[in-house]
Parts: structure tokens; C-alpha cells; sequence
């Protein structure tokens, strides 16, 4: 077993953050790291807020869209800005451990969109996992943490119509296209798109010749439409402009 075998994504994030410096451009568009942890601090107060809102009988606050909330994190000093997000991971994980003590599969409609609050919890340790690598790209801890199925699994069942965003960017909209992202003795990865609609499915691996293979942390990253540093961990078997379908519609955020 690895080193990092039991780590948490949030304490391997926070690791890689004290040797990466307030401007240093992320992997993001447009963000510095300063603006990624922005985004990771306002998220962990908001399900925080929520949550405790709850467990306390009052009124549940709204999670806010991401241009109203991360703007006053984003002004805030470096310094106070990184304290700010260990604080407020460890406020949100301590409601969520307090919820989920109460019953394992408890979901509240005003809370977190309405998801179970274990799924919650895996969306944050998705997140955490996700942005290490865009603050530094591949590595053998980035290669264990993103490589954990139960994230792919999250990603799939949930975030379809997050992840499928370039849709709207989709150059042949009305052509169907299916496609499977491979990892040898796992189930694939299916994106399937057409019509302008598309859905992700994990599915038992057959005969098909429309593949790209991979390993299971670079299957993860093209799902978020990121592509891993060594481009030989992806492989496609796909004609040009299907790949090229493909890495439009695979958006990520």
C-alpha cells in the first residue's frame, strides 16, 4: 500500500497550496491560485452555513452562484484568505459528520442542491483532488488521488450536465456520437451526444472501435476537461473529429 493510500484529498491539497504561491496561474482559466482558493473557501462556508442552519431549526441560506459569492473571498489577503479555507473545511466537514451521524443517507432539499450529504462530502474530496492537479499537474499523489473510482462514480452519477457543458460549443450537434473512455479491468466510461443532449453512463467494456484508453486518474481529468501533462497515459482509436467532439463537449469547470 502507498503512502498516500489514506489521505485525505483536502490534507494532500493543502500540502501542495503552502508551496504554491498566490499568482502562480493554475490550470484553471483565467485563475491564479489565489482565485482557486477563493473558490474552495466560499464553497466550504456555504455548505457549512447551510448545514448548521439546518441542524439548528433556522432558515437555510441559498448556496449562492459562484459571481456573487467568490468576488469578496477574491479581495480578501493571501494570508487571511488560506486561513479562511482551512477553517472553513473543517467547519463544513464537522456539520456534515454531525449530519451524517444522524442518518447515513440524509438529504435535505435546501441543502447542497438537495444531494445526499454523503454525496456532498464526496463532491468536496472531488474538488479537493481536481485542483491539486491544476496547481500542479501530474505527479505519482495526484496519480493516487485522482485514480480513486468512487470520484469518477460521484462525477458520472451527478455531474452530467456540469461536465457536458460544451455542448452548446458541439460543431455537429445533430450527428449521434458514443463514445467509451477505457481503463483496463474497469467498467467504461460512455459519453454518448446527439441532438444537443448528452448523458454519461459507466458500462461493462465491449467490442467497441470508438475508444480512447486510459488510466483511471487521466480518465477522471478528461472528464473535467483537463489533459494530462504525458499525452501517452491517453490513447484514441477515434477519428479526428470525433476526438475533437469529444474534448469540445468534456468542459469540466
Amino acid at each position: 500500500m502507498s503512502a498516500a493510500a489514506d489521505m485525505l484529498e483536502v490534507d494532500a491539497f493543502l500540502q501542495t497550496l503552502d508551496q504554491t504561491p498566490p499568482n502562480a496561474v493554475t490550470a484553471c482559466r483565467g485563475w491564479t491560485t489565489h482565485e482557486l482558493i477563493a473558490h474552495l473557501a466560499s464553497g466550504a462556508d456555504a455548505f457549512a452555513a447551510q448545514v448548521e442552519a439546518h441542524l439548528e431549526g433556522r432558515t437555510v441560506p441559498e448556496f449562492g452562484a459562484w459571481d456573487v459569492r467568490e468576488p469578496p473571498y477574491r479581495a480578501m489577503d493571501d494570508a487571511v484568505l488560506r486561513r479562511r479555507l482551512q477553517a472553513g473545511e473543517r467547519r463544513m466537514t464537522a456539520a456534515f459528520e454531525a449530519m451524517l451521524a444522524a442518518d447515513p443517507q440524509v438529504a435535505v432539499p435546501e441543502v447542497g442542491w438537495g444531494l445526499p450529504v454523503a454525496e456532498l462530502v464526496t463532491h468536496m474530496r472531488q474538488e479537493f483532488a481536481i485542483h491539486r492537479w491544476d496547481l500542479v499537474g501530474d505527479d505519482e499523489l495526484g496519480l493516487e488521488l485522482l485514480g480513486r473510482q468512487y470520484l469518477t462514480e460521484h462525477s458520472v452519477r451527478l455531474l452530467g450536465d456540469s461536465l457536458l457543458g460544451g455542448l452548446r460549443q458541439d460543431p455537429a450537434p445533430n450527428e449521434p456520437l458514443r463514445v467509451r473512455i477505457r481503463c483496463a479491468s474497469l467498467a467504461d466510461l460512455v459519453v454518448r451526444v446527439g441532438e444537443g443532449t448528452g448523458a454519461l453512463t459507466m458500462e461493462p467494456q465491449d467490442e467497441s472501435a470508438h475508444v480512447v484508453e486510459t488510466d483511471p486518474a487521466a480518465r477522471l481529468l478528461l472528464l473535467w476537461g483537463r489533459r494530462p501533462t504525458d499525452a501517452g497515459r491517453v490513447r484514441s482509436s477515434l477519428a479526428p473529429e470525433q476526438l475533437a467532439r469529444l474534448q469540445t463537449v468534456l468542459t469540466g469547470y
